[in-house]
């Protein structure tokens, strides 16, 4: 594993939702999750509905998503999304 964190940038329709470097990211496939690290393969994949979530270090966030799609590189993730509404 790289010692470099991959780069999370989470962006919505309306504005950009999270910008975080990350250790390991988590995003919900059409296929079932989809783990990250740094170094990934470049790749462009499908979002299902769920959560999508990252860690740094001993810090960690999640955001629940509503599908999208997710552009992976080895050093960023793009992620175009809509949130889910809590309720």
């Amino acid at each position: 594993m790289s010692a470099v964190p991959v780069r999370l940038k989470v962006i919505t329709p309306h504005k950009v939702v999270c910008e975080a470097d990350a250790d390991e990211i988590t995003l919900p496939g059409l296929d079932g999750q989809i783990g990250i690290l740094p170094g990934h393969r470049p790749m462009v994949v499908a979002l299902g509905e769920g959560t999508l979530s990252y860690r740094a270090g001993a810090e960690a966030g999640e955001r629940e998503v509503r599908g999208g799609y997710a552009e992976i590189g080895p050093e960023r993730v793009l992620v175009f999304t809509e949130l889910r509404e809590k309720h």
